[in-house]
């Protein structure tokens, strides 16, 4: 399953699998689309939630998608303004931080990486939502907190 895929997508594949070899027994698929790139989806430990950690090379960048939550990357160790993907994918699975999901009644309006010392406890910062759902890796960091909306 690795003849076909662009050199950037072997080269990403690789980085991943010598990065995070421990990851593999855990639930997760690989695929390989018609563009010839990369694709993993793991589910995450977390009883609490359908969660999975996802990595892919589509259109010559990774991405690096979490719950809700996504980033894009030139490559997988580079690094950025905001840390590299191998960073990002370390930082989840660590527990460092969770997803923050601002919802009003089922509709999203946005996500967040915040790291626990930052986690919200009510919508002061997002005043529409409903309902704040924080979502981390172990599900040890999972919060619901219901809102009441301001306009």
């Amino acid at each position: 399953m690795n003849g076909n895929l662009t050199e950037f997508s072997r080269e990403v594949k690789d980085q991943f699998f010598e990065s995070f070899p421990f990851l593999l027994n855990l639930e997760h698929k690989i695929t390989e689309d018609e563009e010839n790139t990369f694709c993993i989806e793991i589910k995450a430990p977390s009883s609490k939630a359908e969660l999975y950690l996802m990595i892919d090379t589509s259109g010559e960048e990774v991405t690096v998608s979490f719950g809700s939550y996504h980033a894009h990357y030139n490559d997988f160790l580079g690094q950025y303004v905001y840390g590299s993907a191998v960073e990002l994918i370390n930082r989840i699975i660590s527990s460092e931080c969770a997803i923050v999901t601002y919802a009003r009644e089922d509709q999203w309006f946005g996500s967040s990486l915040m790291s626990r010392i930052n986690f919200p406890v009510d919508n002061e910062n997002h005043p529409y939502a409903s309902k704040i759902e924080i979502r981390s890796w172990n599900g040890n960091l999972d919060v619901d907190i219901e809102c009441v909306p301001r306009n």
